[in-house]
């Protein structure tokens, strides 16, 4: 959907990570209505749909669980998506965050709050408000991404002791931390590389973002279930 994103490129490397998990986890951020191609809002909508369901019915035999992000936050898509779950048994809606035995999974927006409930939901409401950027916006946008400014960006506002920290106060508010037994966070969002970064006792991984000149690849746990286990991917 949007010129920067490289997920074509990695079609190969998400297929081979659902086939061999049990439980796929979209992370948020699939898809970019500020910055997308499609000038109208319900031709993207029908894009991403259709992106996802490509996947569910491509593996009918496998859970895949949504997670929002703020990217992808556009009423009129989660409209879809809800209409979507209920069509397929295989696709479930969670909402911001979801947690699997010792792993807490959500997108990594929540950092944006500063470790308040009510900043966080102000800031996913403000791009759910958001609508497409203007044309003439586009040309300078590409070429900010041409010249790696936005992963400079990242670099300096997501550092990944900060990103960490901000992330544990959140689900601190949660009850979501090492004490009520949560040894794992995968996150996203800070376009960033992170595996198993420790701090308060857990480990944080994210698996950076497919965009261009940003590495990417999907998380993977497994979980030491008594049925002999089972592997999530994000």
């Amino acid at each position: 959907m949007s010129s920067r994103s490289t997920a074509e490129e990695h079609e190969y490397l998400i297929a081979s990570m659902i086939e061999r998990s049990d439980v796929v986890v979209w992370g948020g951020d699939l898809f970019d209505f500020r910055w997308s191609r499609f000038r109208d809002e319900l031709e993207a909508v029908r894009f991403a749909s259709g992106y996802l369901r490509s996947w569910h019915n491509r593996f009918p035999n496998h859970q895949f669980v949504f997670l929002c992000g703020n990217h992808d936050a556009s009423p009129a898509f989660l409209d879809e998506v809800r209409r979507q779950v209920d069509d397929q048994s295989n696709f479930v809606l969670m909402g911001d965050v979801l947690r699997i035995d010792d792993t807490v999974m959500l997108h990594g927006d929540q950092i944006e709050g500063r470790g308040t409930i009510a900043r966080f939901e102000n800031y996913r409401q403000k791009w759910a408000d958001k609508k497409r950027a203007p044309l003439w916006r586009f040309a300078p946008y590409d070429a900010i991404v041409a010249a790696r400014g936005h992963k400079v960006a990242a670099a300096i506002a997501h550092r990944n002791r900060m990103a960490v920290n901000k992330l544990a106060r959140f689900l601190d508010l949660h009850d979501l931390n090492f004490d009520n037994g949560i040894r794992r966070v995968v996150f996203g969002h800070t376009h960033r590389m992170v595996l198993g970064y420790e701090h308060h006792q857990m480990q944080f991984y994210s698996g950076g973002a497919a965009i261009r000149h940003v590495p990417f690849h999907p998380i993977e746990i497994e979980f030491d279930c008594e049925n002999g286990g089972n592997r999530s991917s994000r």
